[in-house]
């Protein structure tokens, strides 16, 4: 019995580790793949699943999902949602691996949660999940492995033949097997615990074939596959040059040389099985292709395996034509493997086709120099180097003394075992630095046409210096240096207007103007600062990422988090003058070396290399990872409430110091609210008005023009003959420090609202949204006037929480500070009611005849400014007429016609479509940035001034749910006959009528809450060749509301027949009676609850009656001491969803009493009296029939004036709501007392008898019991 127990729990503990291992997994593939190894990537992160956005996605990449997933190698890696769209967060973005790494989180990327993507660009990949092929030189060459029994194990050679072949190469989709004679040697491995394979040839999958294990050694069997090689190589003068062509789809294309450099030649030397590139030609230098260009826009790191898994535009889309096709010239016999560039590393070289290492057996420097010369690698550097062993086949050399070419060196196989040559050569000189304190900081200079020359710093930033240091070996780019800081150069200046985005890795590669055109001087020679030592990798900026360290033999090293700290952490940063350290751990990626540094700081080192570094070799079971920084950066701004505000203090020789105000610009402040994350520049101090700070000044005069990267690369000099005045410190106020922005937009002042808490953004919902409310925000950024409100997420729609558009913190500028540094009041919004806004700046016309013609000025900042003519036209001047309501356009003169202005320039290169409702909604370069002066300020001459049309609500503003609403739209105009709409200002409600008048009426009927909002105003005139559009009507707000009429309630009792609606009543147990709820209502349907106060109980009946009364029943068939108690009636309806109750009516107080023998009698008095009552009618009746024939019963004038004043003061509160009524007590009943009816002969004189006389007499005794 015992053991059945084991044999139970050992599936249970096996099922235990499996699930568990699934609920730790950290990513997975979803959607519609046809197996578990395909589909939609995601990954776990914060709780929740997220996709992959497909920048930089590459074949690489999808052979680290493919391996981290036990699912073979990649076989293909798939873009723009090709298994379906994901929902939620997009986690990753430029997402890029080398191949080494275990897991995809280990890659480069962007923060978590960071990108610019949709999911109509969630990644996905094929992996091949049951077999895969492993030391080839592709993905379609190798060992085969197979995944068995949740292992991968190595397939024997025993047995293995052209079946076995075939079904893998089709399953990892690469064609046939080649011939034997055909088969790479991929070395002898004897595996231990191997998997004899035998396949018919026609099995979709090696899983379907037969598997027999082995237990013994065996060599493992390999494959190559003819699709190996989708590659060739045309019109070059051996098998390893030409023109780069690849087969897809069945036919031949070109690469087109965009971005064509040697990482993109060495990946394709290596796919032909040749040697080392020696030249990435372009411009079709090997002839013109034909038919299709199939790559462009390549961006390999030049470790990947085919060309095809390089980035890329994707199969056939390209902007090139053949003039551009790309070329390779590689060695035919030469190659360097497993170096730090491609100009170090093993020798290995191609004898009787095949490749090997050659031994170190008679090679010394003289061969080395002239592998390096043969290799276009320059001189030799090293010797010593050592870059690993190879499983290759072994050759031995000897080269004459006079030989001059590898080729004339006699080679032979050996079986001997030899140590392998390493070298490292000192590349090509095609970028120097000149002039620097190292060599690593100087001018730049480029080699071009045999002749150095200099680059012109136009647009020169960090990001340019960065590829300069990597190209140079430099560790990061520190600083860009502009205006020849490293003295003025000589002869050509090669490169002007360099714009690179940051990973190229040379600046030809690099967007730039023709080599040798430039309007520059040399005294623009654009210089860098670079690292020399250290370098920060896969960092969102110069001053985060994976360290690395160049240490004694000029070899990059990376350093292991083994005991780093903020002391390691603060020389890093204090070496890369990035300021203080912010964090010691961060995510970017792995290099996988398990060789590395260990280092150990004091804190006040000047370098990392003058810390303690020990060797350290990082095994299997060590679970740290590479150490890795976040600086704050050599700017900050200080003395504010919060990071994008304050006195502006910039990081220089490990010392924090302030700049001078006294030249501070706005573009100077654009560049540094830029650097700090903190959108634009809002407005600028220099008056020391967030303090003195430290009082050491590093920068006195700095010349940004707003397109800089960083401070650091904005032209700064010292005042010649003085120094800054010690008041005078530059300060700024960033955008972002304000607590709302506007986001999603390319026009300036709009976008979507978002708000700030702490340090996140969050935007707003639209439910209580104006234009009050909008104009606050306008207000608050100095953005002018609200144009427009628009919600439904108009602008997109963001994610995480929403916050209320309440009145609290909307008021004004002041409340919405307030409750940024408090707290906003988060709502139950989803993102599709995601609130936005339009604002525009003010406008106006100066030095014209009248308000509608002159000079454009714009206010902004606190300050009006005038607009440069670049681009000015009519189109341009007819949006400033219609945003001031002069009509349109008839002429747009430039050249300072109103006269010269005066200020800032606020906009240049202004382009407008003709429907943007403000001039500063039209594209622009930026408030600020021109290259104009006064002399060139625009103007523009309007039609005239319109006015603005306006609108009447009836019956009013604020009107009942199901009322009907007329909106009346009037224009004071000569020009009759025109179109008026009326629009809100949300959404896309509009209603257009003509009207040959000055006003059109529009009617909306039974307004519901859809309704509710800003309704404005619009009048257009079309004339014979154009439109004249009237300025936007100031909005009125339309408030729907639901009121509900106090409900009546009174009391019936069955006795006598009779309706009271008293305040009080007393009522005999076991006796009927039944309580009545009436109302008038517009609304049809609806209930009403009758409440005892008392017991706090409530009965809901449904209404009836038709038109606007309405009433319920509540019947009591025999009361009792539980019914006692204050009954009132409340009414409720329910529209769209919503609860509408109106105020409880008066009152009715029920009083059970017990029974007793003169309730008996009174109610035998009452009875008594209603008797007598009816037969002195009677009588009168008999007897007026008698005297008069066919005439009604009448009452004499007596009679009736004895009753009608206490009717006419008791009056059925059920009808008039009155509360007039005495309490009904249950006492003995009054008699009532007569006078005696004379005769009455004049038909005038008497009056006819109320229909309803018994019911109103009856409810005149009092009192009865019921």
């Amino acid at each position: 019995m015992r053991s059945k127990k084991h044999v139970f729990y050992l599936p249970v503990g096996v099922l235990s580790l499996l699930l568990l291992a699934e609920c730790n997994r950290e990513i997975r593939l979803v959607g519609e793949g046809l197996s578990r190894c395909s589909g939609r990537l995601e990954v776990f992160h914060a709780g929740t699943w997220g996709t992959v956005c497909d920048d930089h996605w590459s074949h690489t990449n999808a052979d680290v999902v493919c391996q981290e997933l036990g699912c073979g190698s990649a076989l293909a890696s798939k873009k723009s949602a090709i298994f379906g769209e994901g929902t939620g967060q997009i986690w990753m973005d430029d997402v890029e691996c080398t191949g080494k790494e275990l897991s995809i989180l280990k890659c480069s990327h962007r923060i978590f949660g960071e990108n610019n993507c949709g999911h109509s660009e969630d990644v996905g990949v094929v992996c091949s999940e049951s077999v895969k092929v492993t030391q080839g030189s592709n993905r379609c060459n190798g060992q085969v492995e197979i995944y068995l029994d949740n292992h991968w194990r190595k397939v024997c050679s025993t047995d293995w033949g052209q079946e076995e072949a075939e079904v893998v190469c089709r399953e990892i989709r690469c064609g046939k097997p080649l011939t034997s004679k055909e088969i790479l040697d991929f070395g002898i491995v004897h595996e231990a615990s191997g998997i004899q394979t035998k396949c018919l040839g026609n099995e979709t999958s090696i899983a379907q074939c037969s598997h027999q294990p082995l237990q013994k050694d065996c060599t493992v069997a390999s494959v190559h596959c003819s699709n190996t090689q989708p590659l060739r190589l045309v019109n070059g003068t051996n098998r390893c040059s030409g023109r780069v062509e690849l087969f897809y789809e069945g036919q031949w294309g070109t690469v087109c040389d965009d971005n064509w450099g040697m990482q993109e030649a060495a990946v394709t030397c290596r796919e032909m099985k040749c040697g080392a590139p020696l030249v990435a030609t372009q411009n079709a230098l090997f002839g013109v292709g034909n038919d299709q260009t199939w790559l462009d826009d390549l961006e390999c790191t030049g470790k990947e395996e085919s060309l095809v898994h390089c980035p890329h535009r994707g199969f056939g889309q390209h902007d090139c034509n053949h003039n551009e096709d790309a070329g390779v010239i590689c060695s035919e016999t030469l190659r360097l493997t497993n170096g730090t560039t491609h100009c170090s590393g093993r020798l290995e070289v191609f004898h009787h086709g095949k490749w090997g290492k050659m031994c170190n057996h008679n090679w010394g420097a003289k061969e080395a120099t002239m592998v390096c010369t043969e290799l276009n690698c320059g001189p030799l550097l090293k010797t010593t180097e050592y870059f690993g062993e190879s499983d290759l086949r072994a050759f031995r050399g000897a080269c004459p003394r006079d030989a001059t070419s590898f080729s004339q060196c006699s080679i032979e196989e050996t079986s001997d075992t030899c140590r392998g040559v390493s070298f490292s050569c000192a590349g090509s000189p095609s970028l120097k630095l000149v002039n620097g304190t190292d060599r690593c900081s100087g001018r730049v200079e480029v080699y071009h046409n045999s002749q150095w020359g200099t680059v012109c710093d136009d647009f020169w930033d960090i990001k340019d210096a960065q590829v300069v240091c990597r190209a140079m070996d430099c560790g990061t780019a520190m600083m860009a240096k502009p205006g020849s800081f490293f003295g003025e150069g000589k002869g050509e200046i090669w490169l002007d207007d360099m714009e690179c985005v940051g990973n190229e890795s040379s600046l030809a590669h690099c967007t730039h103007s023709t080599f040798g055109d430039n309007n520059c001087g040399h005294s623009e020679d654009a210089g860098v600062v670079c690292s020399a030592t250290i370098r920060l990798i896969n960092g969102t900026d110069q001053c985060s990422g994976r360290v690395e360290v160049s240490h004694s033999e000029a070899i990059w090293s990376s350093v292991f988090n083994v005991n780093w700290g903020m002391n390691e952490a603060a020389v890093v940063c204090r070496e890369m003058n990035c300021g203080d350290p912010v964090k010691t751990s961060a995510s970017f990626g792995s290099s996988g070396d398990s060789r590395g540094y260990k280092v150990s700081c004091g804190g006040r080192e000047r370098s990392l290399t003058q810390c303690t570094l020990t060797d350290y070799v990082r095994s299997s079971h060590d679970l740290f990872e590479e150490a890795s920084i976040v600086c704050s950066g050599n700017v900050r701004l200080a003395g504010g409430h919060n990071r994008c505000i304050g006195r502006v203090e910039f990081y220089e020789k490990g010392q924090w110091g302030n700049v001078c105000g006294e030249l501070w610009d706005v573009q100077d402040a654009q560049v540094v609210c830029k650097q700090l994350n903190c959108g634009r520049a809002h407005q600028i101090t220099t008056m020391a008005e967030y303090g003195q700070g430290s009082g050491h000044t590093w920068i006195e005069q700095i010349e940004c023009n707003g397109i800089e990267s960083t401070l650091a690369d904005c032209r700064q000099t010292p005042f010649l003959d003085r120094s800054c005045n010690a008041s005078s410190i530059a300060g700024v106020v960033c955008s972002d420090s304000l607590g709302v922005r506007l986001v999603n937009s390319e026009v300036g002042c709009t976008g979507r609202v978002e708000v700030q808490q702490g340090e996140v953004w969050h935007s707003v919902c639209d439910a209580n949204w104006d234009m009050s409310k909008a104009q606050a925000v306008c207000e608050h950024l100095h953005c002018g006037f609200v144009t427009s409100a628009p919600g439904g997420a108009h602008y997109g729609q963001s994610s995480g929480p929403v916050m209320e558009a309440s009145d609290s913190c909307f008021a004004n500028t002041t409340t919405l500070q307030q409750c940024s540094r408090g707290r906003f009041t988060e709502s139950t919004c989803g993102h599709e009611h995601d609130a936005g806004l339009s604002c525009a700046a003010k406008v106006r016309l100066v030095g014209g005849w009248s308000g509608c013609s002159g000079r454009v000025e714009v206010f902004h900042q606190g300050q009006w400014g005038t607009v440069c003519d670049d681009q000015w036209d009519m189109v341009s001047g007819d949006v400033v007429c219609r945003q001031l309501g002069c009509g349109h356009a008839v002429s747009a003169p430039v050249s300072a016609h109103f006269g010269r202005g005066s200020g800032p320039i606020w906009l240049d290169n202004i382009e407008c479509s003709g429907d943007e409702a403000a001039i500063t909604h039209c594209n622009h370069q930026g408030f600020g940035e021109n290259n104009c002066g006064h002399s060139e300020d625009a103007g523009v001459i309007c039609l005239g001034s319109l006015e603005k049309p306006q609108v009447t609500v009836s019956p009013s503003v604020e009107v009942n749910w199901g009322d009907n609403v007329e909106f009346t739209c009037s224009v004071l105009t000569e020009h009759m006959g025109g179109t008026f709409l009326l629009k809100k200002t949300q959404g896309s409600f509009k209603i257009q009528k003509y009207s040959e008048n000055e006003a059109a009426t529009f009617m909306i009927p039974k307004v519901n809450f859809s309704h509710q909002g800003s309704y404005f105003c619009e009048y257009q005139k079309k004339l014979s060749n154009n439109v004249i559009y009237y300025p936007q009507g100031n909005p009125v707000e339309l408030s729907v509301k639901v009121s509900l009429e106090k409900p009546f309630i009174s009391m019936t009792t069955f006795q006598v027949m009779v309706v009271y609606s008293p305040q009080e009543v007393s009522v005999t147990r076991g006796n009927s009676f039944s309580i009545t709820c009436s109302v008038h209502s517009l609304y049809s349907k609806g209930l009403v609850y009758l409440k005892n106060t008392n017991t706090n109980s409530s009965i809901a009946k449904p209404l009836f009656g038709h038109s606007v009364f309405y009433l319920a029943y509540f019947d009591f068939p025999e009361i009792e001491e539980k019914h006692q108690g204050a009954y009132v009636c409340i009414y409720s309806v329910n529209i769209t969803s919503k609860t509408f109750w109106s105020a409880p009516s008066k009152s009715l107080y029920v009083t059970v009493v017990a029974t007793s023998s003169s309730s008996v009698v009174s109610g035998l008095v009452s009875g008594l009296v209603l008797l007598l009552l009816l037969l002195i009618v009677g009588y009168m009746v008999w007897r007026r029939r008698r005297q008069h024939g066919g005439t009604m019963v009448q009452f004499s004038n007596r009679l009736v004036g004895a009753l009608k004043p206490q009717f006419d003061d008791r009056g059925n509160g059920a009808l008039d709501g009155g509360d007039r009524n005495p309490p009904v007590r249950a006492r003995g009943a009054q008699r009532l007392q007569e006078d005696k009816v004379p005769d009455v002969d004049s038909e005038s004189s008497a009056e006819r008898v109320p229909e309803d006389l018994a019911g109103r007499v009856c409810y005149e005794l009092e009192p009865l019991v019921l």
